[in-house]
C-alpha cells in the first residue's frame, strides 16, 4: 500500500500541533506518495502499521489508488551511475513540469545522501515553485 500526505500532513510538518510522538513525526516525514507501507515499516524504527492507521484519521495521509509508474532513465544515465559518474542529464527548464522536476529531485536526495537528507526534503516538500 502506498501513502501519500494531504495539505493537511503538509501543513503539520510546519505546525506540528497534531503529532508530537517522534516516530510519528518521522513517518509522516518519510512518507511521499512513492514509498510502500511495507518499505516504511522496515526502514523506520519504532513505527507500527497502526501509526499509519493513526496518521489517516487525523487527516494528514490519504492511501493511493496505485503506485505511481517510475519514470523511465535517461538516456546513458544508468550506465554512468554504475560507472560512478555523475549523470548529466539536459533539462530544458521551459518544457519541464515542476512536480516532475520536484520528484527527481526528491529521489535524488534520498539516494545521494538517506537520512542525512531529511532537512533538504523538507525544504523541497515545502517549495510550492521552482523558484
Amino acid at each position: 500500500m502506498i501513502w501519500a500526505k494531504t495539505d493537511a500532513g503538509r501543513a503539520e510538518m510546519q505546525q506540528r500541533a497534531l503529532v508530537k510522538e517522534r516516530p510519528q513525526r518521522n513517518l509522516l516525514l518519510m512518507i511521499d506518495g512513492k514509498n510502500s507501507e511495507e518499505k516504511l515499516l522496515a526502514g523506520l524504527a519504532g513505527i507500527t502499521a497502526q501509526d499509519f492507521k493513526t496518521l489517516e484519521g487525523l487527516g494528514l495521509i490519504t492511501q493511493l489508488a496505485a503506485a505511481p509508474a517510475p519514470a523511465p532513465p535517461a538516456p546513458g544515465a544508468e550506465a554512468a551511475a554504475a560507472a560512478g559518474r555523475p549523470v548529466d542529464i539536459d533539462i530544458d527548464a521551459a518544457t519541464i513540469d515542476f512536480a516532475t522536476l520536484r520528484g527527481a529531485l526528491g529521489k535524488l536526495i534520498s539516494k545521494e545522501l538517506g537520512m542525512r537528507g531529511i532537512g533538504m526534503s523538507m525544504v523541497l516538500e515545502e517549495a510550492i515553485t521552482v523558484d
